[in-house]
């Protein structure tokens, strides 16, 4: 699909593609372990480059722990979204 294609609207404010999904298991301790669905993303409307890509990942059984990060390619934003992920997770946990 031509994403290009998508005619402008003023209404529209953000747009992102989906380029790639994954699970991953972090574990510090027995007590500071997580699991966490991660989401990459293609914004479309972005007009840095150095950030055209972001992921996110949420902790399985608590939503409140959450990652976000952005890069200039898919591997960099899902690299630092992992990393953030275990931030949040130490953070979250107490460790």
């Amino acid at each position: 699909m031509d994403w290009s294609q998508i005619p402008e609207s003023e209404n529209l404010v953000e747009m992102a593609v989906v380029v790639g999904e994954a699970e991953f298991v972090l574990e510090f301790t027995e007590a500071a372990r997580g699991w966490f669905r991660m989401s990459v993303f293609e914004d479309l409307r972005a007009i840095d480059r150095d950030a055209r890509y972001f992921a996110r990942a949420t902790e399985r059984e608590d939503g409140t722990i959450r990652a976000l990060a952005n890069g200039a390619s898919p591997e960099d934003a899902a690299t630092l979204c992992i990393r953030e992920a275990g931030v949040s997770l130490r953070r979250a946990r107490g460790r």
